[in-house]
């Protein structure tokens, strides 16, 4: 068998010829125990304590069976909240346990407490104790150069049986540079180690943990963050009295001041105080609501006296919280995934087409000047919009499990289709024209309901924006929901163009007249299904709709894709290209300055000439030694 990295590829241990054996061998295998949960401020905490996350985990080891430990603190669930990826790869965690005194504060205030701290500082002894009893091997991955050695002769030194597999300090950067991952992934594929112990700091070590962890499907990953320069002596931990008031972060910051201080005096002080009082108000909406032993979805419903439907109204009323234990809802929610009444599981299993919306009635400027479909503007070196959007949808569908999932591109009676698609997404997408001038977004997926099943899910998207996150994140965030519907609210209260909907939802929208999605289909749904908002203070995608979005979008994504900051300060001087695109059949004269601009086919751009901030559409002539800021140069009539 071989695993694609990349473009590094690494042969691992021969998985068996025999599919329906590895089938029938998997079948002998008990399930994976089920863990009680609470949710606490946006994640899913598993309410156990050490002990019994060192019993699961070696349990699950015994069974053949790997997984990610991820063990939040108040840094954590700050990023959890404004970092979409990283709020996913939480999520997708097979162990989440909490580190950190202020998360067993709060679920204590909120009325769901956690057993106790289960620090990773702390299960780099125990479970490796652990281990040791059970002739099990660990490996030592990352941290200070030679702090994995010394860690894992300290930890030799303590528990003679236990056996070391190996350990590693890959070089900085290394995460960017193939030949160091090919590397880093051949060391561990031959450790065959059962525990991962990975020091990179957070996020970095649940990132490689996400995207190497399957080179070893049998073994734990665990991110233990400082924890080999703790083990080893290099740095001296809290003592244990300041560890169990929770001032073990006092600690670290008289330790690291000006490495820490922003990270625990500017954005934890703050943050764990709102945590608090978060969980103190979740408390009294629990006590005056009560916990009703049945999850009643009719209490998420929306009305308004004057009849009008306003999103931010709309938000607010399907974020309100369900009248339920979040015990009883995951014990609901794992029995009916027993039952396979399409319950949405953690892998998308019933997602069967993304539909972009890709066409509007109101024609902006930059729309009308460039003679074709937004979706046709180029993006990068591997093309157009609609080709961004469908990369993203193939590692969705790797993701989901599945060879392909279709595409239907939605253009209403007056908007062009677009054309650009590659020819390797061919036979995967298909444009389909609104017959109706005035039906509306509900009103088509109404329609295009007709041809699934009650419980498949159907991803929809207003293709006209710049993705800032992959969609396998953006919709396994959305799937964590397990809600009829999902949706993402941005910072201002606006949904971001992103949903995930279950079919039978679909059904009750009128089969005629005009019906909009966001503003009249959704109100009524709430009425009658589960609705859920996942609140992101980052944007997950950056619209185009006008010349000043598009290369506002542009300008970002570009920047991010070569690692250079964003620039968030209006007053700030920001003289460097991010970037400058001609497409073929354009003409642009190599002594030309092409300063964040595209330059389309059919324009021309002649010698001298300098563009900032535009796009020179067909048909535009940008005349030598001449100069244009912010502009859209358009065909002469």
């Amino acid at each position: 068998m071989y695993l694609r990295y990349g473009e590094v590829t690494m042969k691992l241990a021969d998985a068996g010829s025999d599919p329906e054996s590895a089938i029938a061998e998997l079948r002998e295998v008990p399930p994976r125990p089920q863990l009680p949960m609470i949710h606490l401020h946006g994640i899913d905490l598993h309410q156990i304590d050490a002990a019994a996350a060192i019993k699961f985990i070696l349990g699950e080891l015994e069974q053949g069976r790997g997984g990610a430990v991820v063990t939040p603190n108040l840094d954590h669930l700050r990023r959890v909240r404004d970092d979409l990826h990283f709020s996913a790869l939480v999520a997708e965690a097979d162990l989440v346990v909490a580190d950190g005194m202020p998360l067993i504060w709060a679920s204590r205030i909120q009325g769901t407490p956690l057993p106790g701290r289960v620090a990773g500082s702390d299960l780099i002894w125990t479970l490796s104790a652990a281990a040791a009893g059970q002739d099990r091997s660990i490996f030592l991955l990352g941290g200070d150069p030679g702090t994995a050695e010394s860690a894992a002769k300290t930890l030799s030194e303590k528990y003679p049986t236990l056996r070391i597999a190996g350990t590693y300090c890959p070089p900085k950067g290394f995460e960017k540079n193939n030949n160091e991952m090919a590397t880093l992934i051949n060391t561990l594929v031959a450790a065959q180690p059962d525990i991962v112990y990975v020091a990179l700091g957070s996020p970095k070590q649940e990132h490689l943990i996400d995207r190497i962890k399957k080179t070893l499907p049998h073994a734990w990953w665990l991110g233990v963050g400082i924890s080999f320069s703790f083990v080893s002596g290099h740095v001296k931990r809290a003592p244990m009295l300041l560890q169990k008031v929770g001032l073990e972060w006092v600690h670290r910051l008289c330790q690291e001041p000006r490495r820490l201080f922003k990270r625990y005096i500017l954005f934890g002080v703050p943050f764990g105080i709102s945590l608090l009082g978060t969980a103190a108000m979740n408390r009294v909406s629990r006590t005056f609501r009560g916990d009703r032993p049945a999850r009643r979805r009719e209490t998420l419903q929306y009305s308004n006296p004057n009849g009008n439907s306003h999103v931010p109204e709309l938000i607010s009323a399907v974020a309100s919280p369900t009248p339920h234990t979040e015990r009883e809802l995951r014990v609901a929610d794992v029995v009916a995934t027993s039952r396979g009444d399409g319950i949405p599981g953690r892998k998308l299993n019933r997602l069967r087409a993304v539909v972009l919306l890709g066409g509007s009635v109101r024609q902006t400027e930059l729309a009308t000047s460039i003679g074709r479909s937004v979706l046709d503007l180029p993006v990068d070196e591997n093309g157009s919009l609609i080709n961004h959007w469908l990369s993203h949808v193939t590692e969705l569908a790797q993701y989901a499990g599945v060879d392909s999932l279709p595409v239907r591109v939605l253009v209403n009676r007056k908007s062009p289709e677009p054309t650009s698609v590659a020819a390797r997404f061919a036979n995967r997408v298909s444009v389909e024209r609104d017959s109706s001038e005035f039906r509306g977004t509900g009103g088509v997926l109404r329609d295009l309901a007709e041809s699934y099943d009650d419980n498949d899910l159907i991803l929809m998207a207003n293709a006209g924006q710049l993705l800032m996150d992959p969609l396998s994140v953006i919709a396994a965030a959305l799937d964590h929901k397990r809600a009829d519907i999902a949706l993402i609210s941005h910072r201002d209260g606006t949904p971001s163009g992103v949903m995930l909907i279950r079919v039978k939802t679909l059904r009750g929208i009128k089969p005629v007249g005009y019906i909009d999605m966001k503003e009249q289909a959704l109100p009524q749904i709430a009425q009658s299904y589960d609705v859920k908002v996942m609140h992101c203070r980052r944007p997950s995608g950056l619209p185009i709709r006008s010349l000043e979005d598009y290369i506002a979008a542009l300008r970002y994504f570009h920047r991010r894709k070569s690692g250079k900051p964003t620039i968030n300060d209006p007053l700030a001087e920001d003289w460097q290209p991010s970037f400058a695109i001609v497409e073929d059949g354009a003409q642009v004269d190599p002594r030309a300055h092409v300063h964040d601009s595209v330059v389309l086919k059919s324009a021309m751009v002649e010698a001298d000439a300098s563009i900032v901030r535009c796009v020179v559409c067909p048909g535009g002539h940008v005349k030598s030694k001449s100069t244009l800021v912010d502009q859209l140069c358009k065909a002469a009539r």
